[in-house]
């Protein structure tokens, strides 16, 4: 089968014929169509943090071709997503496609049962790929315990960001919603889908808001640095929820004081377990939210790697998500 494998720091080769996946009684042979590149990926690309060689894509649908004896509710030719659900690290639970295991940047992937979804009908094979990142969100929200009509402010507008935004706006009806991004493209994406406004990291513009409209009684922290962390405590409202959904290796300093004087409630979020999944696809589903909008190029297997490349080389974003069709 046609593949895109990771094999060492900055390497995709892409193999016109790798291995095809054997799949056991409790997995299914998936002919993928789109595996949209994450965040992690990058990372992983960037600083090897996985075992080599690796297939990796997380973020993928297809049409089941096999299924597993064990595998009950899912037959050959059903529409689905293949999603990592949430382990508990702490038992020493590793697994996930494209992190532990090969994912979706080839013609076919082996799924185990407990990642297979159905996709709704309304939902389609390339709109499919968004489900993972929209549950993220769902997570997010259930974690924060964000209510109606709060005052929304999120960090970092890019495809996690973005996400965030279309879910909270038909989900809970924010009194308001803006979305801080450095690049210009990401901002008016934010406000073309719905955002209030939507600000370059300048304390100076974002406070001219605030004073006509309020202070934010929520933070979605999608970027999770140390700028971005002081800057959501130095703005959120007294009493106001931060939510830190960007991953960060390494240590930052933190203003604890500020934590204790403003009384700010701090979450971290990672991952997505069954139940947040299902969310996502139901919110999308039913609220018929156009997550094709979200996806702005597709690539090939055979580009992948310059692909990867573009992440780590930007100067200017032009684009939300990008997506690799097989």
């Amino acid at each position: 089968m046609k593949a895109a494998v990771f094999e060492d720091v900055k390497k995709i080769k892409f193999y016109e014929d790798y291995p095809k996946p054997e799949i056991g009684p409790d997995d299914a042979l998936v002919r993928v169509k789109y595996c949209g590149v994450c965040g992690s990926d990058i990372h992983n690309f960037k600083n090897k943090m996985y075992q080599t060689p690796l297939i990796m894509g997380h973020e993928l649908s297809g049409i089941i071709e096999e299924v597993g004896s064990n595998v009950e509710g899912f037959n050959v030719g059903d529409k689905v997503s293949g999603i990592n659900v949430k382990l508990d690290l702490n038992e020493g639970n590793l697994g996930g496609l494209g992190i532990f295991e090969d994912g979706g940047f080839a013609e076919y992937v082996r799924i185990p049962k407990r990642y297979l979804f159905h996709i709704p009908s309304n939902i389609s094979l390339k709109g499919g790929v968004m489900i993972e990142s929209f549950a993220n969100a769902m997570r997010a929200m259930k974690i924060s315990q964000i209510g109606l009509n709060e005052r929304i402010m999120i960090i970092g507008g890019g495809n996690i960001g973005l996400c965030f935004l279309n879910a909270l706006k038909v989900a809970k009806n924010p009194e308001y919603i803006i979305v801080i991004e450095p690049h210009q493209f990401l901002r008016e994406k934010a406000v073309e889908m719905g955002a209030n406004d939507s600000f370059p990291p300048s304390k100076s513009k974002i406070k001219r808001f605030i004073r006509k409209k309020g202070a934010p009684s929520y933070i979605f922290d999608c970027v999770g640095v140390g700028e971005t962390l002081m800057l959501g405590v130095d703005l959120i409202e007294r009493g106001g929820t931060i939510l830190i959904e960007g991953i960060h290796k390494g240590t930052v300093e933190f203003p604890l004081f500020m934590i204790n004087s403003k009384e700010i409630t701090l979450h971290g979020s990672l991952g997505h377990d069954r139940d947040d999944i299902l969310a996502a696809i139901k919110l999308i589903s039913e609220k018929n939210i156009e997550v094709e909008k979200l996806i702005s190029k597709e690539v090939s297997l055979e580009d992948l790697h310059d692909t990867f490349m573009i992440f780590l080389n930007q100067q200017k974003r032009d684009f939300i998500k990008i997506i690799a069709k097989m």
